[in-house]
């Protein structure tokens, strides 16, 4: 019986030594294993700081892109406690965007870590990125067609003079046709086109699929549009309501949203229209009318090099 009882407990003994050997072990790995990724972490957030320092320099075109590979090597660019090695800018000509590849270098006493990351960006109008803009809701439905994105109930309000850069009046002033009060399907709305109402509750109405306008076209009040074609931008203080056979290339703004009573002018869109968002349109709008359209560089997409 004591024979049997030492055996168990030196085989008790030989497992409780085995199990803090191997803690020792871990324990001793521990600091190792944060180091590492310390020294991960930290040439990632360094490779990330490079990535804005490329997005900086063509925000401010102080860099000059050429077709293909633009590469900028750097030498003791130290930052961080590590360094940016280089910098790739590579254009695409098809699709006008930008793709940025930042590679940098962190060390910690013997541990050397080397990362890369890609961000893709592309210049796109500050305030032109959609086909229809609302400061009230936008309602779609049955098979009207929209291609772009949709900003309904715009968060600060949409704004003619930060977007044309002049007053509403300044803009009545130059522009190049007046109607008030118009009879459906006016004529001749091309370049900048300017209508009003003598009477509030005023609506314009295109009713036919023949008619074509263009240009930029303001109008002080609702419309109401059941057929014709329209390239370049619709600005409408009031509501819109599209329901037929129609196109429009460009983009569409609707101040409405509006509290007026017990009702919240909106956009509707029904029936078998097509809404395209088409920046050519919207920049030879801008174009024709010598006004200036703002960009702004938009980040489309960001990953890292595992």
């Amino acid at each position: 019986m004591g024979k049997l009882l030492l055996i168990v407990v030196l085989v008790v003994s030989s497992i409780f030594v085995i199990i803090i050997l191997s803690m020792q072990n871990k324990t001793e790995d521990v600091p190792e294993l944060v180091t590492s990724n310390l020294v991960e972490l930290q040439a990632k957030a360094l490779s990330r700081e490079a990535l804005v320092y490329g997005m900086n320099k063509i925000s401010t075109e102080s860099i000059t892109l050429n077709p293909g590979v633009n590469t900028q090597t750097f030498n003791n660019f130290d930052i961080m406690g590590g360094s940016i090695d280089s910098i790739q800018y590579i254009p695409n000509a098809t699709t006008n965007d930008i793709e940025i590849n930042s590679f940098a270098t962190y060390r910690d006493n013997n541990e050397t870590y080397r990362h890369k990351s890609t961000v893709v960006v592309k210049w796109v109008p500050t305030l032109a990125q959609g086909a229809i803009y609302s400061n009230g809701d936008i309602d779609v439905g049955g098979s009207a067609d929209i291609f772009g994105n949709l900003f309904p109930n715009s968060d600060p309000p949409i704004s003619f003079e930060e977007f044309f850069g002049m007053t509403k009046a300044e803009m009545n002033a130059i522009a190049d046709n007046h109607f008030v009060d118009p009879p459906n399907n006016p004529p001749g709305v091309e370049d900048i086109t300017w209508i009003t109402f003598s009477n509030p509750s005023g609506r314009m109405k295109i009713t036919t699929a023949s008619w074509v306008g263009s240009g930029i076209l303001v109008i002080i009040g609702d419309a109401q549009i059941s057929g014709g074609t329209f390239n370049g931008i619709m600005w409408i203080t009031g509501s819109l309501f599209i329901n037929g056979n129609n196109g429009f290339n460009g983009a569409i703004y609707v101040e409405g949203g509006i509290e007026t009573g017990a009702e919240i002018d909106d956009v509707t869109v029904l029936g078998n229209c097509q809404i395209t968002y088409d920046l050519d349109a919207i920049e030879a709008a801008f174009s024709g009318a010598n006004l200036v359209l703002t960009y702004e560089l938009k980040i489309l997409s960001m990953f890292e090099d595992n």
